[in-house]
């Protein structure tokens, strides 16, 4: 195998470990994005019920209004009842005095079932309080873990890197400029093992002189299929590999 492709394995292998890492990294903030959708979904419930509970109150105050006025109408008609003499006028006046009582009635029955109502979404409200009490501890709580474990694989890959920025040096420019471009386009996977013709990532069958030459180790052979560089452990190693997947299943 040529030297400069056992460094591009090499080379290979640490940028997979960067892109799992970094992949990690990327999947960290997910945890949170659910507590965070809660808690905004709670607080619009929240902003509603209160809406709603000034609606409520709002009326409560209007007709509490209304029915002091009905009040005063009525205790003014009882006083003007002194006054009247004539039957035909007290029948009317009765009349009146019974129509302002049904509405005052009416609107006092209404106001018992608004205050119940707002008492109900006080309630309401002190359930949805604590419960968003409850998702802010518990957010703070996986917020921490999930910085200690970013702080982590962030120090992972910093050391990572340091570590393929030593594998670069030496490569010819033009074998690294085209080894990260495939790396860019194959979601970072840019060499491929080959083993009895197979390209191992994309499982198409190469040419067999390219087979050949792989197997010879004189030049740097890429896939026609996938376009990734590929290299041959070799008979020993090849066959070693082929069986230690059996050799697990059967351990099993």
């Amino acid at each position: 195998m040529l030297p400069e492709l056992q460094q591009l394995i090499n080379l290979h292998e640490i940028d997979k470990e960067i892109h799992e890492l970094t992949q990690e990294l990327n999947k960290l903030p997910e945890e949170l994005k659910e507590l965070e959708q809660e808690m905004a979904a709670l607080e619009a419930e929240r902003a509603g019920d209160l809406q709603e509970l000034d609606s409520l109150q709002a009326q409560l105050r209007e007709m509490e209004a209304e029915v002091a006025d009905l009040e005063e109408g009525i205790k003014a008609s009882r006083q003007r009842l002194m006054d009247i003499g004539k039957e035909l006028e007290l029948k009317a006046m009765l009349k009146e005095i019974a129509f302002r009582e049904d509405q005052r009635d009416q609107k006092e029955t209404r106001m018992l079932e608004i205050l119940e109502q707002a008492e109900a979404l006080r309630q309401a409200l002190a359930d949805k309080d604590q419960t968003l009490r409850n998702l802010k501890k518990e957010y703070d709580r996986r917020s921490t873990v999930v910085s200690g474990q970013a702080k982590e694989l962030e120090q992972q890959r910093v050391v990572l890197t340091e570590k393929r920025e030593s594998l670069r040096t030496g490569l010819p420019a033009p074998l690294l400029k085209r080894y990260e471009f495939i790396l860019s386009r194959r979601n970072g996977s840019a060499i491929s093992e080959v083993r009895d013709g197979v390209c191992l990532a994309c499982h198409m069958n190469i040419l067999p002189q390219q087979y050949n030459d792989l197997q010879k180790g004189e030049e740097i052979i890429q896939c026609p299929h996938c376009q990734r560089i590929l290299y041959w452990l070799g008979e020993a190693e090849e066959e070693e590999a082929a069986e230690t997947p059996a050799r697990k299943a059967k351990a099993s």
